[in-house]
Formats: structure tokens, C-alpha cells, sequence
């Protein structure tokens, strides 16, 4: 997967360019949405069918894989959203995983390797990873839109590419990746 991704400022600006991805051909599943956390996800998902994961939930899913010494965030990531893991606590694969919103919040503020880390499991590059992180940090929200293999010629971008980018700079992008 590749991903044409955006950094919105605001919801209102994440919102409208969901909207504008999908007018643009672009399926819920072929969008993801991250935030902060839930305070900086709910208007997202209120206005949208395109859920938005939250870091402070991904960071305890990813401590909680370093735990049980899997590398591999994808294999925990589907039990935790099953099983309903999130910062006061849950069970992953039959154990319990204790942990707290200050504990998450430190682990999202202090720990730039771990977030970079979390980012990249859920499918972002490592050179997207770190400005998404700093842009998360400051409460930003990212929308990422799945735009398959899209090598270009020489031209006008007429690919899922150009159209994301197009919609993402639209919507008001503060920095398009």
C-alpha cells in the first residue's frame, strides 16, 4: 500500500477532506484516519463512516505486543479492537493488559522510536512516520488515503495519487506527504 496523506489542522478541515476523497472515488476502507486521541477523533467519526484510530489506543496496543514479544502490530490490532482495548485497560489474547491514560500519554509524548514504531505498523512509511508523529503531538489529525502503486510519467497527474492530492490541498492541508 501506498498512501497519499494529509495533515489537518483542524476536524472541520479532516472532515470536509474525507468527504472530498470519497466524491473523489475513494472507499471508507481505502482511508485511515489517525488522532491524537479520542477527544481529537470523536467529530470525525460523528460526521463520517471512516473510523479514525487513536494513538493513545495503538500505543497500548503496541505495548502490549512488545509484552508478548510480537513484532508484528497487525496480529494484535484486530483482538484488541475485538476484545474493546483501550487506555483504562483490556485483554488481549486471553491476558489481561493493564495500563492508564497518564502511562499512554507519556509513552505518546516521550517516546518518539515507539510512536514512529506504531506508525509504521499500521502501514505508513518511515520517512511519513515522523512528521505524522509531530503532527499528532500537536494535535493535528491525519487522513491517509490508499492509492495503490502509483508510479507516474511525465504529465499531468491523472492517478489516485493526483486525485488525493488534489483533494487533501483543497480541503486546506497543512502539509501533504
Amino acid at each position: 500500500m501506498t498512501y497519499k496523506i494529509g495533515i489537518f489542522n483542524t476536524e472541520n478541515e479532516a472532515v470536509a477532506a474525507i468527504q472530498a476523497l470519497e466524491q473523489a472515488g475513494f472507499t471508507n476502507h481505502e482511508l485511515k484516519v489517525l488522532a491524537k486521541d479520542r477527544e481529537h477523533s470523536r467529530r470525525v467519526e460523528s460526521e463520517t463512516d471512516v473510523h479514525a484510530d487513536e494513538m493513545t489506543d495503538l500505543l497500548g496496543t503496541r505495548a502490549a505486543a512488545d509484552d508478548h514479544g510480537v513484532e508484528d502490530l497487525r496480529i494484535y490490532a484486530p483482538m484488541s479492537a475485538a476484545s474493546g482495548l483501550n487506555i483504562s485497560g483490556g485483554f488481549i489474547g486471553g491476558m489481561t493488559y493493564p495500563s492508564n491514560g497518564f502511562l499512554i500519554s507519556t509513552a505518546f509524548l516521550g517516546d518518539d522510536r515507539n510512536v514512529e514504531h506504531t506508525l509504521t505498523d499500521i502501514g505508513l512509511t518511515s520517512s511519513d512516520a515522523e512528521p505524522c508523529r509531530k503532527a499528532l503531538s500537536q494535535g493535528a489529525i491525519i487522513v491517509a488515503a490508499d492509492i495503490g502503486n502509483s508510479d507516474q510519467a511525465d504529465g499531468p497527474d491523472l492517478s489516485r495519487g493526483g486525485a488525493a492530492e488534489a483533494a487533501l490541498r483543497n480541503c486546506g492541508a497543512a502539509q501533504i506527504l
